[in-house]
């Protein structure tokens, strides 16, 4: 009853990876590499579309500055029909008298030209405040960019590592199974006992079911790329990569230059070191709405007037005039006073901000330098263990044909084997990711011109 029941859950777990593999799609499958990947994902996201959007429009906030500053000129054109003209009486000695003044059709036609000469600081104070609005808006594309690699890379990763847990639980069940003929053959020789038979199948069993479950997460890890980077889930995929195990920064970095570094590369310590700076401005342009203006006017004007509308040149009379206009705000209820006190309050906020940020920067690439070295230190030792589990396995098996060991010290060594080269993928996997963490932290993931 027994080997009836072990025989029917190894067809069930059988026909479930059948049912896996024949559920994908059978379309041929598009080969990937992780920079194929990236290039995809960053024409594709949205996030850094809209970060996009946003550099585009410091861009303009740019030109509206400058055009404070620039030549304001403007062109009116104004016809007025006159039904009925104003009609005036006085008395002469000649007796009433009466005129009626003005035509029926006026034509007017002015030019004005505005030249700012002195704003109060304001102009310039704008310009540069949008300028570097726009380094700002830059910095923002650029963290976006750099957390989208971090995602993408991130995702490669982990399918990388189900398609290699996939490999082991294979290797195992193959394991599994070689170790049941063996034991079939002991058996129909009686050398081992209906107990050693059973527990290699239950062995067989086990690992089927776990190769199921493994199966499913590499589907799942699947899914979760193929979305992050854009696809389409049904479409099927080959990655082709490798797990990283370099970085420049291991070359010649130690926690001291990896944290000035940040300090000059983070683009989310550079983001509020703009906002600083900006809002310094901002106080200047609060503080300017209580200086003098200065301004250039130039004025010019055509006008005629006819009773019949048939104008010629010679009906149009000029007149031009130009000069100084000087505004000096003497008291507006202490508004400017309170736009001035709510800018210095907004920019000692943002330096508040900005130390806590750096602060946080350095224990982040601290954090990540760290796991890092724990992790490549996990490497080397998972490496000895998986060496020294192949051994332990082979002796067992030896053991056992042999005769003096238990199928138990089989199964036992067949299950380290197994977690140990599970563990070694974890940790390459482990290792590839801290290296990503640690370049964002720093602020130079994925950029070429790395220092």
């Amino acid at each position: 009853m027994s080997m009836d029941y072990i025989s029917l859950c190894r067809w069930l777990c059988t026909i479930g990876l059948l049912f896996l593999f024949f559920a994908l799609p059978r379309a041929h499958s598009r080969s990937i590499t992780l920079e194929e990947s990236l290039q995809h994902a960053l024409s594709h996201n949205e996030n850094l579309l809209i970060a996009h959007e946003e550099l585009d429009k410091s861009r303009q906030r740019v030109r509206h500055a400058v055009a404070d500053v620039l030549p304001q000129l403007d062109i009116t054109m104004q016809y007025t029909r006159n039904w009925l003209l104003p009609t005036f009486f006085f008395d002469t000695p000649a007796g009433q008298q009466q005129f009626t003044v003005g035509a029926h059709n006026n034509l007017i036609g002015t030019v004005g030209i505005r030249q700012p000469l002195w704003g109060g600081g304001k102009s310039f104070s704008a310009m540069r405040a949008a300028r570097l609005f726009q380094q700002f808006s830059m910095e923002k594309v650029r963290a976006a960019k750099q957390q989208l690699h971090t995602r993408v890379e991130t995702t490669f990763y982990d399918l990388l590592l189900t398609r290699e847990l996939t490999r082991v639980s294979k290797s195992s069940v193959a394991r599994a199974r070689a170790n049941f003929r063996r034991v079939e053959k002991l058996r129909e020789a009686g050398r081992v006992s209906d107990y050693d038979l059973l527990r290699a199948q239950v062995q067989v069993a086990e690992l089927l079911t776990d190769s199921i479950s493994t199966e499913n997460a590499r589907v799942l890890a699947d899914l979760a790329f193929k979305n992050q980077i854009g696809i389409a889930p049904n479409e099927p995929i080959t990655p082709h990569g490798t797990f990283r195990e370099k970085s420049h920064l291991l070359s010649t970095s130690t926690e001291t230059v990896l944290i000035d570094l940040s300090m000059q590369m983070n683009p989310i310590v550079r983001q509020y070191a703009l906002e600083v700076e900006m809002l310094q401005h901002a106080e200047t342009i609060a503080q300017s709405e209580s200086r003098p203006t200065v301004d250039l006017i130039v004025n010019g004007q055509w006008q005629a007037q006819k009773n019949e509308f048939d104008f010629v040149k010679d009906d149009f009379h000029q007149s031009w005039f130009s000069g100084i206009a000087i505004n000096i705000p003497i008291f507006d209820g202490f508004r400017t006073n309170a736009q001035v006190a709510q800018a210095r309050s907004d920019t000692r906020q943002s330096e508040l901000v900005q130390k806590q940020t750096e602060r946080d920067v350095r224990f982040n690439v601290l954090q990540a330098w760290r796991t890092f070295l724990e992790v490549r230190a996990k490497k080397s030792a998972q490496i000895q263990a998986v060496d020294l589990a192949r051994r332990g396995l082979e002796i067992a098996e030896s053991r056992y044909e042999n005769g003096v060991g238990t199928q138990i010290e089989v199964i036992d060594g067949q299950l380290t084997l197994q977690r140990a080269e599970a563990e070694l993928a974890r940790a390459k996997r482990d290792i590839a990711v801290a290296l990503v963490h640690l370049e964002l932290n720093v602020g130079i993931l994925g950029e070429e011109d790395k220092p």
